[in-house]
């Protein structure tokens, strides 16, 4: 049972009652003191309005008991077929007067109050009384005889006396019975509002349930001016249950809910029984979003990495989760959840297995209690810049290097300590100084990190350039490849540059000019400091080293060893065979009065390949000279090429008379090319005099 007090006067503004009664001067509250109490009805409301008036007097004991006094209020009432039987029930307690009235406020103050009944048709009165009635303050039904006692010693105003029938004034109330769903429940979970109700039984079908949401609790007096939301007016009459979907919006309130049928006439308001909630239910949606900074540190020393991140929070409805990320990626992958921490923890610690050698981005979420949890990522949003995390040895080229050949070839070369077979070598080129970051470098291309070697042809050859090896791979348990940035001076990345271009000498009168050619194809010039790679060479190959005059002395120091050396002396050209056990000449050139130091180095491969139809020969083995003849590589001029008619010829011939051709051939080319070389010489030294006419 509830009920609606309604006070028009200054009363709201009591404190809160006495529970024991005041006297003073032995005066008491009673039947005597003039209080009355009357009762009236409204039909159209259904709604029994009460006036109370305190009688007018200048007995301040008894103007300070009605301040104090706690004074209770009970209605009693009987249905017409048994006027034998009265219920009574409890309504309000209240004093008759604020303790803040003055005395002649008090004196002759009157108010109103307003009381909802209970359903059906009952013969009401109410009273006054300073004691609670026999056993409790509840509903309870008694007999008249047990009235006698309690009624004449504790009331003290009555619109009927239910014991003598004097001034019969009972108020004949009529209340309908609601006509509304019952037992309305609501429930919140994943963005869902679940409302659930009974349904009355023996109902007209001819109407439809409303739904309402509003703020504060409803009742029948605040329900017309109360701000309220329709939620739905069309459900089916005899449905149970409706759902509310937030998925499309954002939500966070506490918020409460009403159901009321809707007739074509009418809509019953009377939110006395159980079609609204008592209690708020609480919706949200919206997940909580930190702002701020968040970094991440792996500790080589201790194998752990760090995340750390602003001042703790202060809501302690939250937790702050920590995720592995993915850079690139605009959602945090859940499945890579770490942990979770306190909301006052500013700091988690992840322990990196051994055996690993990862970059990693960090991620953090706030989580609050009802589940809301923010994984989309904004600008904004706490992610942790990539660190390498590594817990292995070696995971970078070492002994980086690079030469240019003689046909201005650049191969840089490497050793490979990462023990890693699937790996892959990412060159890089800078013109701009030493390559220490991947920013203002020109990737020239890549090659499985065991090859150890990388050649390429400059489109602009540079003056200074420098280079740098970095590694893409997968290590560890996730097998997942990716590009390690890392550059280490000295290491991966040359500290010096190289030239690419080739350095001209100009040929003066009293300056030699060293050249250097193979029989392979390679030319180019030889100054004092030159460290050369001849490339790959075969059987038949021969060096040449000649100048532009004859020298004191031309000199390949270590060909076959420590100690082993080839020269000629008062000559113009040195020649040798590449078949030298250690690949290389430590050379000198003596003129008399300067001397020019130079270093060649070459790869003996052995015998020259047999042509097949439509090979081409590498290009860093000097095929750019070189045709095939019957099976076999014979340097000319004449690009590399492969003539089908002469292979399809060759295929016939027997393999005696192929080697022997191959011999006469090589012989044949070497010495063409002494005599072109005596020849030069001839017309250098040969000249003719100069005659000048005498008068």
């Amino acid at each position: 049972m509830r009920c609606a007090v309604l006070f028009t006067s200054l009363l709201l503004l009591s404190t809160i009652p006495l529970s024991t009664n005041v006297t003073a001067d032995n005066i008491v509250i009673d039947s005597d003191t003039g209080i009355t109490i009357s009762s009236s009805f409204d039909n159209s409301t259904e709604i029994t309005t009460l006036f109370i008036t305190v009688p007018e007097t200048d007995n301040s004991s008894l103007l300070d008991l009605l301040r104090t006094t706690n004074i209770l209020l009970y209605r009693v009432a009987s249905e017409p077929s048994n006027l034998s039987v009265w219920t009574y029930e409890f309504v309000e307690n209240f004093t008759l007067c604020s303790r803040l009235m003055l005395n002649s406020e008090c004196s002759g103050n009157t108010f109103e109050m307003e009381v909802t009944p209970n359903f059906g048709l009952v013969y009401a009165n109410y009273l006054l009384a300073t004691e609670t009635t026999p056993g409790n303050s509840g509903n309870t039904t008694m007999l008249e005889s047990e009235w006698d006692d309690w009624y004449d010693n504790h009331y003290i105003a009555a619109s009927y006396d239910p014991m003598t029938g004097e001034d019969i004034a009972s108020t004949e109330e009529y209340t309908s019975n609601v006509v509304a769903v019952e037992n309305l429940t609501a429930s919140y979970s994943d963005g869902v509002t679940d409302l659930t109700w009974a349904y009355p039984d023996s109902l007209d079908m001819n109407h439809s349930i409303m739904i309402y949401s509003h703020y504060s609790p409803a009742t029948r007096e605040n329900w017309d001016s109360m701000p309220k939301t329709i939620v739905s007016s069309s459900i089916t009459a005899g449905t149970t249950s409706y759902q509310i979907n937030h998925s499309g919006t954002s939500v966070e309130r506490e918020i409460y809910y009403s159901a009321t049928l809707l007739y074509p006439t009418s809509e019953d308001t009377r939110f006395i029984g159980s079609n609204t909630l008592t209690q708020p239910v609480i919706e949200d949606n919206v997940a909580p979003v930190f702002v701020g900074e968040l970094e991440a540190y792996f500790n080589p020393e201790t194998s752990n990495t760090i995340v750390s991140w602003q001042a703790g929070l202060a809501d302690g409805d939250i937790s702050v989760n920590i995720y592995r990320h993915e850079q690139g990626l605009d959602r945090i992958d859940s499945s890579q959840y770490l942990g979770s921490v306190d909301y006052s923890q500013t700091s988690f610690e992840i322990v990196i297995p051994m055996g690993e050698h990862r970059q990693t981005s960090y991620a953090i979420t706030l989580q609050d209690s009802q589940g809301n949890e923010k994984l989309e990522l904004t600008e904004s949003s706490p992610v942790s810049d990539p660190i390498v995390e590594t817990t292995i040895g070696i995971s970078t080229v070492r002994e980086l290097t690079a030469d240019r050949n003689v046909d201005g070839t650049i191969t840089i070369s490497w050793e490979d300590y990462t023990n890693n077979q699937g790996a892959t070598a990412r060159i890089w080129r800078s013109i701009i100084g030493p390559i220490e970051s991947m920013q203002d470098v020109e990737e020239l291309g890549s090659t499985n990190v065991s090859s150890q070697q990388f050649s390429y042809n400059p489109v602009i050859a540079a003056d200074d350039a420098w280079y740098a090896v970095t590694i893409e791979a997968a290590w560890g348990s996730e097998q997942k490849s990716w590009h390690d940035e890392s550059v280490v001076l000295g290491v991966n990345s040359l500290q010096n540059p190289l030239q690419e271009s080739e350095e001209m000498v100009e040929n003066t009168e009293n300056q030699i000019v060293a050249q250097l050619s193979t029989t392979s194809g390679f030319r180019g010039n030889l100054t004092d400091g030159s460290i050369i790679s001849l490339g790959s060479l075969y059987e038949g190959d021969y060096i040449l080293i000649s100048t532009s005059e004859a020298v004191q002395q031309i000199t390949c120091q270590g060909i076959d060893g420590l100690g082993t050396s080839v020269s000629v002396e008062s000559d113009w050209i040195l020649t040798l065979s590449a078949n030298q056990t250690e690949e290389e000449c430590i050379g000198m050139i003596s003129t008399g009065d300067n001397q020019i130091g130079f270093t060649l180095t070459w790869n003996f491969i052995g015998p020259s390949p047999i042509c097949e139809d439509g090979s081409t020969r590498p290009a860093s083995d000097g095929c750019n000279s070189c045709t095939c003849d019957s099976g076999q590589w014979v340097c000319t001029e004449i690009a590399c090429t492969s003539d089908d008619e002469n292979t399809a010829d060759e295929d016939n011939s027997g393999d005696e008379d192929s080697g022997k051709q191959n011999t006469a051939t090589a012989a044949t080319v070497i010495l063409t090319i002494i005599i072109l070389a005596l020849l030069i010489y001839l017309l250098v030294m040969v000249r003719t005099p100069e005659y000048s006419e005498e008068e």
